[in-house]
């Protein structure tokens, strides 16, 4: 989805939202470093201002005394300088730090909100990069470009303000060139916002192109596509080092400009002055620090050249960060919605309805039936039926065009999403697990379980002798998505968890992927712990499952065109009776 702008300013729509949402609150932090700020500032310009006593006092008058004081009064004004430095460093990178930890929390929070479809839609690698890569850049031009526009302004205005009392023509002469410079510095920025754009959205690209190879290995290598995955990311990284180079040719563009105009004016303030200091209308003093005045302005007003291209990386990743932020979620809680009461779990679909978004054929249409409380109902059908998308609208991953779904016979439309995932359990077809150790994977049912209730899942789903022989028992780490277990060992846990959560409604969506004789037992020994006493729907795929089932649903183009038990659907439903004699029930 596209993320719509501000019409007029969107550059600063966005940097005033980001302030109003989050900088505010950080106003204490913020007062202190711009206390810190002018104090580097006023410690810039003393610099200066001790220049002329220090010439015309001490270097040709000879002063001793003067000397002493300026021996102390240098000291001094370079150890409040840093000392202020220190602070507005600490204080901003303080600030940057919370206001990216509050927008990844609301970030964070957002997608948990988001329609399912909407993050199926989306790339993961391209989620995961406005968490790092946007909020880092977006981090960085918070930390620099306020401390540029805050101690570079303030000490840019103390050392103008020193040039026009020293000698107002002299500041002229070294001030009037650098209005030029604002034209070519706007359109540099804008150079460098496409540039970070193109820069954010590759490495996303990059992130998500490496997972899927490092996920894949074992394809890549037995089908000898190394060389065509190192072809893919090689294009990718040369896309990455393209835009990095356009934004530091942009910096670097900046800086040219303004070392040509800081060269031309500090030599027409070198043979101006030095002509007056010869017929005698300038005083040396004055005139030295004048320079001195010159050469330390030049390096705020170089750093307030390249501060508008961190501005605008980080404008990039504002746009990215609320581009997402705004995009409203797809479901949500209906106003002055109820906790689900307790029941015993009878589910019923009504005249449900559904079609997908692009599609111009229904997923679902007119689906009625049943599962009575407690008891087992398989839906069954050819791949495309709407199996999968009927059992999504249970827990209300997606919401019927038309229709009821019912819970013991309330709406789950009109339920609290908490009081309604909390009666369910579900099992997927992809067995999801954590890269984290056994216990945190089935205790993730029920997050405040102990020791012992976790153990009593993994006995009833047949997963505490296997777990034992793993080498650090409970506390093995399966490595990611399970990797170091094998598929019945991974079906199991997942089990042992719902067990875990002990809900009275169990949505069951079947793997397909095919297990030894010895894993198929006992997966179904845990299938049929799992079942009992709770009312289950299950997108079943295996023969043993819809033998065992209260009633069977057999789907076709999103209907119901059979229902009934495994014995008279083989006589009754030709349909069913072909699925049974093909691979598509095992």
């Amino acid at each position: 989805m596209t993320h719509a702008r501000p019409p007029a300013f969107p550059a600063l729509g966005l940097a005033r939202r980001l302030i109003r949402e989050h900088l505010v609150s950080q106003w204490p932090w913020m007062a202190l470093g711009i206390v810190c700020m002018l104090g580097v500032a006023a410690a810039t310009a003393a610099i200066a201002w001790l220049m002329e006593p220090a010439f015309n006092e001490v270097f040709r008058g000879g002063d001793r005394q003067r000397l002493l004081e300026l021996g102390l009064a240098f000291p001094i004004v370079f150890i409040t300088k840093g000392l202020a430095n220190y602070g507005q460093r600490t204080l901003m990178n303080k600030v940057g730090f919370q206001v990216v930890a509050r927008c990844r929390a609301a970030l964070y929070d957002h997608l948990q909100d988001m329609d399912i479809a909407y993050l199926a839609e989306q790339r993961t690698a391209g989620l995961v990069s406005r968490f790092t890569v946007d909020l880092a850049m977006l981090r960085n031009t918070i930390t620099s470009a306020t401390m540029a526009l805050g101690r570079d302004v303030a000490t840019l205005f103390g050392l103008v303000g020193t040039l026009f009392v020293l000698d107002l023509s002299l500041a002229v002469i070294a001030l009037v060139l650098f209005p030029l410079a604002g034209l070519p510095i706007m359109l540099l920025g804008r150079a460098a916002r496409n540039a970070a754009r193109g820069m954010q959205s590759e490495s996303g690209r990059l992130d998500g192109l490496l997972v899927q190879i490092f996920q894949a290995i074992r394809l890549v290598r037995i089908y000898n596509a190394d060389g065509f995955e190192r072809a893919r990311v090689a294009g990718t990284v040369e896309m990455i080092h393209r835009h990095m180079m356009r934004t530091e040719t942009v910096a670097a563009s900046i800086s040219l400009v303004l070392e040509v105009l800081s060269g031309i004016a500090f030599a027409a303030v070198v043979v101006y002055g030095g002509l007056r200091v010869s017929a005698g209308t300038l005083d040396p003093g004055t005139f030295f620090a004048f320079v001195t005045s010159v050469f330390l302005l030049y390096q705020p007003v170089k750093r307030l050249g390249k501060v508008n291209v961190v501005a605008q990386e980080g404008l990039s990743a504002l746009e990215r960060y609320y581009a997402v932020l705004d995009t409203p979620p797809g479901l949500r809680e209906k106003a002055g919605a109820q906790a689900l009461r307790p029941g015993p779990g009878a589910l019923r679909f009504e005249d449900v309805s559904l079609t997908y978004p692009g599609q111009d054929a229904p997923a679902l249409e007119s689906l009625t039936f049943e599962v009575p409380a407690g008891g087992t109902a398989a839906l069954v059908g050819r791949s495309g039926a709407g199996k999968s998308t009927a059992l999504s609208l249970v827990p209300r991953f997606r919401d019927p065009d038309r229709g009821r779904v019912l819970l013991d016979g309330q709406d789950v439309r009109d339920v609290t999403f908490r009081s309604l995932w909390d009666a369910i359990a579900l099992v997927t077809q992809d067995v999801i697990l954590f890269d984290d150790t056994v216990r945190a994977n089935i205790a993730f049912g029920r997050l405040d379980a102990d020791d012992d209730a976790v153990h009593q899942a993994a006995r009833a789903a047949a997963a505490h002798d296997f777990i034992m022989a793993l080498p650090q028992g409970y506390d093995t780490v399966i490595g990611e998505e399970g990797g170091r277990l094998s598929g019945g060992q991974r079906q199991r846990l997942v089990i042992a968890r719902a067990l875990l959560k002990n809900a009275p409604i169990l949505l069951l969506d079947e793997a397909t992927s095919a297990l030894d004789p010895e894993s198929e037992r006992q997966v179904r020994q845990a299938f049929d712990t799992l079942r009992q006493g709770r009312t289950c729907l299950v997108v079943a795929h295996r023969l043993a499952t819809v033998r065992n089932a209260d009633v069977i649903h057999v789907l076709d183009d999103g209907k119901v065109v059979a229902s009934g038990r495994h014995e008279q659907l083989l006589e009754t439903c030709p349909l069913y009776a072909a699925l049974c004699a093909s691979d598509a029930l095992a």
